[in-house]
């Protein structure tokens, strides 16, 4: 079956791009590459293959004798068949052994070194032209196969390519002369006169590059009118069309392997400092590919007009059949379906503070407190994902597939997951779905967790006032606890993704936690020992054991350490930090003399802190190379909320200056914290 016209349409587009700009190869390159194990093996013979390919360049256009009709020129093929062998060739061998993906940029570099190995051996007679730069002057000139004038674009190729590539070089070294003179200095600081200098030369570099670039772009248009009707002009533009394709297609997948080779190359460099090089080297020849695929781009869409050759038909694209078939490549391998299963244990307690003098609250006073005895949630939980991949974002479009809540069996409650910000406003079916894709795109990242307990109780302790001990129980109650929490941030990782990678941070979310939940509570009035000095809180009165609800609106962030799902093994650690408030209603006893009696009621703000860290460890069960990918993750997570309410501000005066302390505060007692142990496995297709 063929895809309808539209579809069509849209593949060749994305195919288009991906041939032309190298980012928009980034999911299947970053699929392969971004989190590999960082090996100086790898990294080295990658490296490699991006001086080969500048070099390659410059040797097949500059320095290679070539006739119309040249062997060494029909050599360059590389269809799916033989490139699946040629990977193979290096797939199991050193440095790659079965867990590294072999760049495509390889197999078409050692295409172009067999292609001039046969260029180099005995012809039967001299070749018609010294470099293939000359018969692109000869094909472009008024007159087919005489000199070209004096004013030919064409002409000058030679010059303006050589000129490309060493003011690309030139530059990328000035701009790490910029980068390393602005290290540290104030922002808005005046330039001292050697950053100055070095900006200057950054600025006199790339206007040189792009009068490099309209010299090319100048000998483009003139191969784009050439007239190559009859022989020998259509072999040699036909010829010319399938190097300059080639060249451009080794150079599109180059630089999609070039920022990986970077970015592998600074995690080596911090065992060895010696190998910082290697990556300056990498950035700076990533500068020069980029510049030589932009001028092999423009000849080679140029000569499609006078050989008649569509640029998707060439010997470049020959692998992956087509640039249509590129495209639905890329699509498909954009598309996962993922399987997750979920085993997790939930515990609630409440952290009580000392009773004694040893902190900064002293509850010794006190009659009561609340102690909770809660089972713990057991879950074993399971979904259904289909995923796609943008451009430049993985996991973009979530549809659900499958379970409509995570909990295929529990025990002692339920916890439920959720990711989707459309659901959580109101949308619903494919307007939810078509709002998440959108944030998700802008970095936006939900996350909603509902956790019920169903099995508890509360007990009500008698303390002993003096001595702060408890003193048996007075009563006891069954309860339920149910838990909502909602988390909006924005991945700020989205801006510095190279930095990012390079501290192993995998997502650092600023935003906004909603947080709610029910307990009976008993507050503690507490007071400033000495006004003024804010050191220690003593008790003052409580309250009688009330159903309280807390409420908060808080903003903070988390953050993710870790390399990533592709290494064999690899921790990781999540940390996370909010503050707020919330509403609350609370009561007081009017007389506490009079249990039971009138009450107090008062609606206050009840200021939270919440903080969780977590740490883990990641296993991947099947090689770098499959597509099918099973992971594991075994974490343990600790939550806890702290929360109380200032009922008054104690102000000081000492001499000029004015010092602001908590005269009185109202709080519960402890910290509520939710713990236990998560197993994750995800399948990914």
């Amino acid at each position: 079956m063929r895809p309808g016209p539209a579809l069509a349409g849209l593949f060749l587009a994305a195919a288009v791009a991906s041939a032309c700009v190298p980012a928009t190869y980034n999911v299947r390159a970053a699929r392969a590459f971004a989190n590999e194990d960082a090996r100086r093996a790898i990294v080295d013979d990658r490296a490699a293959d991006l001086e080969r390919a500048a070099w390659l360049a410059d040797e097949v256009l500059a320095n290679t004798p070539y006739s119309p009709g040249d062997a060494w020129v029909a050599a360059l093929r590389l269809g799916d068949d033989e490139g699946e062998r040629l990977r193979e060739r290096f797939e199991d061998a050193a440095p790659y052994d079965g867990e590294h993906e072999v760049p495509l940029a390889k197999l078409y570099r050692v295409k172009l070194d067999e292609a001039l190995a046969r260029a180099a051996a005995p012809r039967p007679a001299p070749p018609a032209f010294a470099r293939l730069f000359d018969a692109l002057a000869a094909l472009a000139a008024p007159v087919p196969g005489a000199p070209p004038p004096a004013s030919s674009a064409a002409g000058r190729l030679p010059a303006a390519w050589q000129a490309l590539a060493e003011h690309a070089r030139a530059l990328a070294a000035e701009e790490r002369s910029v980068e390393r003179l602005s290290a540290g200095r104030p922002l808005g600081a005046p330039d001292t006169p050697e950053l100055a200098a070095a900006k200057a030369r950054v600025a006199a570099r790339r206007r040189a590059l792009a009068g490099a670039q309209r010299d090319i772009a100048g000998a483009a248009a003139e191969l784009r009118a050439a007239s190559a009707g009859q022989e020998p002009a259509a072999t040699l533009a036909r010829d010319a069309l399938r190097v300059t394709s080639f060249l451009l297609r080794m150079h599109t997948e180059a630089l999609a392997v070039a920022p990986y080779v970077v970015k592998q190359a600074r995690r080596v460099a911090r065992g060895e400092p010696g190998y910082g090089a290697t990556a300056a080297r990498a950035e700076a020849l990533s500068r020069v590919l980029e510049e030589q695929r932009e001028a092999l781009s423009a000849c080679a869409e140029a000569l499609a007009v006078p050989a008649r050759t569509p640029l998707e038909d060439t010997a470049g694209f020959e692998m992956q059949e087509s640039l249509l078939e590129q495209g639905k490549a890329i699509s498909l391998d954009a598309v996962h379906l993922q399987l997750k299963s979920d085993v997790e244990l939930l515990f609630f307690h409440q952290l009580a503070s000392p009773n004694s003098s040893g902190g900064i609250n002293d509850y010794r006073g006190r009659t009561r407190r609340l102690a909770y005895d809660v089972d713990p949630v057991f879950m074993i939980g399971g979904r259904a994902l289909l995923t796609y991949d943008f451009e430049h974002v993985r996991n973009a479009a979530r549809l659900n597939a499958g379970f409509k809540t995570d909990r295929l069996f529990s025990s002692g409650g339920d916890i439920a997951y959720d990711n989707s910000l459309g659901k959580l406003i109101g949308l619903n079916g494919f307007a939810s779905d078509v709002f998440d894709i959108g944030a998700d795109l802008v970095g936006i990242s939900t996350s909603l967790k509902i956790a019920r307990f169903t099995s508890g109780n509360v007990t009500e302790l008698a303390v002993d006032p003096v001595t702060g001990r408890d003193a048996g129980a007075v009563a006891s109650a069954p309860f339920q606890l149910l838990v909502r929490q909602i988390d909006v941030g924005f991945d700020v990782t989205k801006l510095f993704p190279e930095a990012a990678d390079d501290v192993y941070l995998e997502e650092l979310l600023v935003g906004f936690r909603y947080m709610d939940y029910k307990l009976p509570r008993i507050f503690y009035a507490l007071r400033e020992r000495e006004p003024g000095t804010g050191d220690v809180y003593v008790f003052e009165r409580q309250s009688p054991a009330q159903s309280v609800t807390s409420r908060f609106y808080q903003g903070g962030f988390s953050l993710r350490m870790g390399n990533g799902e592709w290494p064999r093994l690899a921790p990781f650690g999540d940390l996370g930090l909010y503050g707020g408030a919330g509403p609350v209603r609370y009561a007081f006893s009017a007389d506490p003399a009079v249990p039971g009696g009138p009450r107090e009621v008062d609606e206050a703000t009840m200021i939270a802190l919440s903080g969780n860290l977590s740490v883990g460890l990641r296993l991947r069960l099947t090689s770098n190379l499959s597509r099918l990918r099973l992971l594991t993750e075994l974490s343990y997570n600790v939550e806890a909320v702290g929360q109380g309410i200032v009922s008054s501000i104690h102000a000081t005066r000492r001499g000029d200056e004015t010092t602001y302390t908590v005269g009185r505060k109202i709080d519960i007692g402890g910290f509520d914290l939710f713990h236990g142990p998560r197993l994750l496995a995800v399948l990914v297709l």
